[in-house]
């Protein structure tokens, strides 16, 4: 069966993958943790699937023998394969023996979690540095080992050519690609960017991945062996194991189901479908491209029929829609202010917009945008949940978020776009008081519409309004070089009536 899209499988690891990535920039919670935990587990039983599976394949090429010659050479590179496979596979289950057992071991008691799950120093001293500094360097071994068992696989695919073998060279050269990659404008080796300065609980699956690439390249090889002993004793040409998810796409809470079976297949047989058309059809296996549109879970349902055979096979099709997303979220910067609209973006990945009900103190809004007005709101925090509405009517707590409360800060004062500064005397008599918030996130006007004027040698003034009045103006004009004019306690208002009372000193001299 080819591979060329992603198995229901791999897109549940490119998944988690996301939710590593978006660990380094979070502060990370137990319950990921314990998600991480969970998802892991699932894969090593995945592994252990498809290595039973691959045992039957061997077991089947091993029954060939006593009735057909062509399948004993084919016998022997099995047993070849199986025993490179398992050397490699001792190498990565050793690294992860190793390395749960250097951060404390397994807790027996607390559903076989790793005691050292958040341990960031010892997996990356382990996995990067050289033995020569006190670490392993097991990257750079695994690296190694798999790129020579690549090379082996590809030489054995090569010596008996067919119309699906560059295929599997593709499969094989794409599972085990340890090229650089570039993060950002820089370019960093596949180990780095693989295992460094990750968490125990985040290298783990990792390792388990590269165990699960191993032996399904270990199945697709054994696969092509037996496909290339004489077909015409066999009455499927191929065998491979098979999970099924009820669904692509898990959440916090919810429950990672699937089905697990060996599947036969003939890849001379051309299926005919109906309802959902494959783009194209090769080895028997149909290649089904379904654009994503909408946000939320989606089930199509297909059948196909093959040659010379009335019965109708029908399959459901079953995915969840996301918007694309990055998680970045600086925990210290998580601040609503007062006396200004403070707009929110809520979304919950893979469900649609209309399902998400928001509450909070002051918060209004629907479909993905919401504000938070907390002006009179007293206290220094609020909550903000959210929570998403099942198709039963029902609501699940999809999770909360903890905001502080703060004023506005300090507004600058300035006449003439100065705060201090020389200017002359004729110029500061025509001035005009204004006040702004500088380096804000949000566009606030301000107006000022009181103040106080200082002048050497004279009492302070009163002022109504943002202009110098007309009985200071004479008097600043007789101020001699070099005295001092300080406008201060000024006053201002937002477009709604909200008054300011943080404004700096405007503080000019005159000339």
């Amino acid at each position: 069966m080819a591979a060329g899209n992603l198995t229901p499988r791999q897109k549940m690891i490119n998944m988690m993958y996301l939710v590593l990535t978006a660990m380094l920039a979070l502060n990370v919670s137990k319950d990921i943790l314990y998600v991480l935990h969970k998802l892991d587990v699932g894969m090593y039983e995945t592994v252990k699937t498809v290595e039973a599976g691959t045992q039957t394949i061997y077991a089947a090429i091993e029954a060939q023998t006593s009735e057909n010659e062509r399948a004993v050479p084919f016998n022997e590179r099995a047993k070849v394969l199986k025993a490179n496979s398992n050397e490699v596979e001792d190498l990565l289950v050793k690294t992860r023996s190793e390395l749960i057992e250097l951060t404390g071991g397994i807790d027996t008691a607390n559903d076989m979690r790793l005691e050292g799950e958040d341990n960031r120093s010892i997996p990356n001293n382990y996995m990067m540095n050289d033995e020569s500094i006190g670490g392993a360097g097991a990257a750079k071994k695994i690296k190694s080992e798999l790129t020579e068992y690549k090379k082996y696989l590809i030489e054995e695919i090569k010596q008996n050519p067919s119309p699906v073998t560059e295929e599997l060279i593709g499969e094989i050269n794409q599972a085990f690609d340890f090229q650089d990659v570039m993060e950002g404008k820089k370019k960093v080796t596949w180990e780095k960017a693989t295992f460094a300065e990750l968490p125990l609980i985040g290298v783990i699956p990792f390792i388990t991945d590269l165990q699960s690439k191993v032996r399904r390249m270990e199945a697709r090889v054994a696969e092509y062996f037996y496909s290339q002993i004489d077909a015409s004793a066999l009455k499927f040409d191929g065998v491979r194991a098979v999970v099924m998810p009820k669904s692509t796409y898990v959440t916090q809470g919810d429950v990672y189901e699937a089905d697990v079976f060996l599947a036969a297949y003939n890849s001379g047989n051309q299926p005919e479908f109906s309802e959902i058309i494959p783009e194209e059809i090769i080895d028997g296996v149909g290649k089904i491209r379904v654009p994503a549109r909408g946000i939320g879970s989606k089930k199509l349902t297909g059948s196909m029929t093959l040659p010379g055979d009335d019965k109708v096979y029908n399959y459901d099709v079953v995915y969840t829609v996301a918007p694309p997303s990055v998680v970045i979220s600086p925990s210290k910067m998580n601040v609503l202010y007062r006396n200004v609209i403070n707009p929110l973006e809520i979304s919950v990945p893979g469900v649609a917009p209309t399902d998400i009900i928001v509450n909070g103190p002051g918060v209004s809004g629907r479909n993905g945008n919401y504000n938070a007005d907390i002006t009179k709101i007293k206290g220094k925090e609020i909550k903000i949940s959210v929570s998403v509405k099942e198709e039963n009517g029902k609501l699940r707590r999809a999770g909360s978020k903890l905001f502080r409360i703060k004023g506005l800060p300090q507004a600058v004062g300035s006449v003439f776009k100065k705060t201090q500064g020389v200017m002359s005397s004729s110029l500061l008599s025509k001035a005009k008081v204004e006040a702004e918030y500088q380096d804000f996130p949000f566009d606030l006007p301000l107006k000022v519409v009181s103040f106080e004027l200082k002048m050497d040698g004279q009492p302070p003034m009163q002022v109504k309004g943002d202009k110098i009045p007309s009985k200071a103006k004479p008097l600043i004009q007789k101020l001699r070089p070099g005295s001092s004019v300080q406008i201060r306690k000024i006053i201002a208002k937002t477009a709604k009536g909200a008054r300011i009372s943080r404004v700096g000193i405007v503080s000019i001299d005159v000339q």
